[in-house]
């Protein structure tokens, strides 16, 4: 946003007592200020209301300038509570702009999901399950309640997982999650698990078994063996299998790490 004179009360000295204003001096001219709009408003973005960033373009309005003493551009202060609580000048990386923020910023508050990942993280199940319960019950359209709830249960009651991602439509965000607990579900709930070659069902029926007791290592080994070895028992069923426990864990989860490579080679 682009303040002016007349505009620069309401829309930075009166908004700072709300959520602290960050003030960016600059002009067309100035290929440092160029360098660093980009950066400030992409922080901006992601800060999602935490500050609100104004722009002076100082050639334009000169009169702030020269009561900001402004002698080199870019220049930015941030105003809190109607004061300046602290400023810079140059175009700082984006590291040490985040460090500037950082520094004056509180700290928001975590909203409940975000406890309750950090739960997740620190392999608190228990906790963290009580809580999502406690959130889906409470707002029950919470897709990602929902999704995250379901995957503590999809070993223990696949049944109810299910019912729990069963709203989730392919327009939602997490439909990728949704399908990958509908898979599972699917798979640990056969009934009938028969046919020829015996020793690649028997290898599908491990997987299922384990991953019915929460060992989601030895049912990926199972099941990537039953890759390599038959791609159509269950219609790729253990394919699909392992596609939905990445898709659950997260690239970044160490399983995923250990056996999505594993995997790759063993569709080729």
């Amino acid at each position: 946003m682009n303040v002016t004179l007349e505009t620069f009360q309401p829309e930075v000295v009166d908004a700072s007592f709300k959520t602290p204003v960050v003030v960016d001096f600059w002009a067309v001219w100035c290929q440092p200020c160029r360098t660093l709009g980009p950066v400030l408003e992409k922080l901006e973005k992601e800060a999602n209301g935490k500050w609100k960033l104004v722009k002076v373009n100082t050639d334009e309005e000169p009169e702030l300038g020269q009561h900001f003493q402004i002698q080199s551009i870019p220049a930015v202060k941030m105003i809190h509570q109607g004061q300046i609580v602290d400023e810079f000048v140059g175009a700082l990386p984006e590291v040490e702009v985040r460090k500037w923020l950082a520094k004056l910023l509180p700290e928001a508050p975590k909203s409940p999901l975000e406890m309750i990942k950090e739960l997740l993280q620190a392999g608190n199940l228990s906790k963290a399950r009580k809580l999502l319960e406690s959130a889906v019950k409470q707002e029950p359209a919470n897709a990602e309640a929902r999704v995250l709830l379901a995957t503590l249960l999809m070993s223990d009651d696949p049944d109810k997982a299910a019912e729990l991602v069963k709203t989730i439509d392919e327009e939602n965000p997490l439909a990728n999650k949704a399908n990958a607990i509908r898979t599972l579900h699917r798979i640990v709930s056969l009934r009938e698990l028969s046919g020829k070659p015996e020793a690649d069902w028997n290898l599908y029926r491990q997987g299922i078994a384990a991953f019915k007791k929460g060992k989601y290592a030895e049912a990926l080994e199972a099941w990537i063996e039953v890759v390599s070895r038959n791609r159509q028992l269950d219609e790729d069923g253990a394919r699909k299998a392992c596609v939905a426990i990445f898709t659950l864990l997260g690239s970044e989860h160490e399983l995923t790490q250990k056996y999505h490579r594993r995997f790759t080679a063993a569709l080729y």
